[in-house]
């Protein structure tokens, strides 16, 4: 009697022990994080290999798998998304939050009331450049749709001699 209570005993502990590994592995897994800054890229080192990325909002970062360690990080637009990395039989590797945001080097922004806000690089001198939320940002992505187009058009034409 006494040596099935020692070995139900031993099989519960070790189950209950299991238990909260796994449980420490998930949370370790759900606490990484990155920042990225807006339209800049990053890096994100996996301890697994991944078969598969995934995240949660394309318009906010966007990802690729450059080797089955090694996943490039681009930032789109602010705000918070997430990573997720799958290894070839469906499990999760990585469940990484990114958070996509501006850069804090050397910037002033200049809040303007009605007329929107300006943003100033400062290294050394500062200049002015066009971020998310100023109210030049739409002709300036106008603007560079055309000269992706017109780069297309002449590659095109260059191709057809």
């Amino acid at each position: 009697m006494t040596g099935i209570r020692i070995a139900l005993m031993a099989a519960a502990s070790a189950l209950i022990f299991s238990v909260v590994a796994s449980a420490e592995e998930t949370a370790n897994a759900q606490a990484a994080e990155m920042r990225v800054i807006n339209d800049q890229s990053a890096l994100l080192r996996l301890d697994r290999p991944a078969k598969t990325v995934i995240v949660g909002n394309p318009s906010i970062a966007d990802v690729q798998l450059i080797d089955e360690k090694t996943i490039y990080v681009l930032g789109r637009m602010f705000g918070n998304t997430n990573i997720i990395a799958i290894d070839e039989k469906g499990g999760e590797v990585s469940n990484t939050r990114v958070t996509v945001g501006a850069s804090d080097f050397q910037q002033v922004t200049v809040y303007r009331g009605p007329n929107g806000q300006r943003n100033l690089a400062c290294a050394p001198q500062c200049e002015r450049t066009v971020v998310q939320g100023d109210s030049e940002m739409q002709a300036i992505i106008q603007d560079s749709d055309k000269k992706i187009e017109s780069g297309q058009k002449s590659a095109a034409i260059g191709s057809q001699r």
